[in-house]
């Protein structure tokens, strides 16, 4: 489905709605000015260039162009601008809303890829000295983004994969409704494994300028289609309120708290649903969930629900229950190993939970200011 970022009215939303939750992605266009054009300035500022000689590196012809060392390294993850960072969130509010709720990370930095000569695929999510951050050429192998990081995030944040040149090749290859089959891969997987074939039939995406993709951070994805031409993408992260990052948390709409609200009560797809109930937990509200699926995203939202009140050892089978035994490719210990028992920020969820009951209180304060204005007229 093609969201036409130019004319998102509420139809479009709520299409784009059900597709995320169905498929887990969405392909995005009309944002050359809004959204691309924001990207080349911080590659410049990254690469050391001034923006005007960007449409030059950018040219799909430059497949045979090593960066230097330093460069790779740098553009491994670029440092995300809290003005660049709000100025896609303005852009993307009514979305994200829908997607992932009114609280939200901005991941505080992201790649740039410059995929175009024969570097050796990559099949971490790290960068090792002696790889000489050479994941910025190499292709990317078959992952999800939350399963294989190292650190626990939210299994509902969603990516956001911007093409900054055309180019028919070095395609995103997408997996749609892998994101509804739980945790599948802590190690990353060849296109070519045949265990694969039980997920059905892949897409893949060609780089378009203008264009985007936004995708949840259970969808196995990774670079497919190699070829002679240079493929430049960014791809940043936007996350739920989540206890276990640092970042800042921005609000988005005139209440989070009506929004967080009227969320909940107008969906109960599980897709949808989690990162709401996420927000929930930590903000310390319960969120009274029982019956969890085996599989399903909810067991997240019930396994931190459990730790946030310190009930680690209860909250352990909801993480082994969200691991795919049947078709994953991973033990359940892959993922205990390092997301059980990781402390959250309680610093900034203190913060967090002070700003929405404030924002809160506001919202009821100019109802009624409201209310009372309309009884005197």
């Amino acid at each position: 489905m093609d969201i036409d970022l130019r004319n998102l009215q509420a139809e479009q939303l709520n299409k784009a709605e059900q597709h995320y939750a169905e498929h887990g992605f969405i392909l995005l266009s009309g944002l050359e000015d809004v959204i691309t054009a924001k990207f080349r300035p911080v590659l410049a500022e990254r690469l050391g260039v001034d923006e005007s000689e960007m449409p030059k590196i950018l040219d799909e012809s430059n497949s045979s162009v090593i960066l230097p060392p330093d460069v790779r390294r740098r553009l491994g993850r670029v440092d995300t601008p809290r003005p660049f960072g709000q100025s896609l969130l303005d852009v993307l509010e009514p979305l994200l809303t829908r997607l992932i709720g009114p609280l939200v990370h901005v991941s505080s930095n992201f790649h740039a890829q410059f995929k175009g000569l024969g570097a050796k695929e990559v099949d971490h999510g790290g960068y090792p000295a002696d790889a000489e951050h050479m994941e910025v050429h190499g292709p990317y192998l078959l992952h999800q983004d939350f399963a294989g990081a190292s650190i626990p995030t939210s299994p509902s944040a969603v990516t956001l994969w911007v093409a900054m040149n055309s180019c028919p090749f070095w395609n995103l290859r997408l997996y749609p409704g892998s994101h509804r089959l739980g945790l599948l891969c802590n190690r990353w997987l060849s296109l070519e494994d045949r265990r694969l074939a039980s997920l059905g039939d892949p897409i893949d995406v060609q780089a378009r300028v203008g264009s985007a993709v936004l995708f949840n951070a259970l969808m196995l994805h990774g670079t497919s289609n190699p070829g002679p031409l240079q493929r430049v993408s960014c791809d940043i992260r936007f996350f739920p309120l989540c206890g276990f990052l640092p970042s800042e948390v921005h609000f988005l709409g005139a209440s989070p708290s009506d929004t967080l609200r009227a969320g909940l009560d107008r969906t109960f797809d599980p897709v949808l649903r989690a990162p709401l109930l996420e927000d929930q937990v930590f903000l310390d509200e319960e969120i009274g969930l029982n019956g969890v699926a085996p599989l399903s995203v909810l067991n997240w939202a019930k396994y931190v629900s459990l730790l946030s009140h310190g009930e680690n050892d209860k909250a352990l089978p909801y993480l082994e229950q969200f691991v795919n035994t049947q078709i994953g490719f991973d033990a359940v210990t892959a993922y205990s190993s390092k997301f059980h028992n990781q402390p959250v920020n309680e610093r900034m969820l203190r913060s967090v939970r002070e700003r929405f009951i404030a924002s809160a209180d506001a919202a009821s304060k100019s109802r009624q200011s409201e209310g009372s204005s309309r009884a005197i007229s």
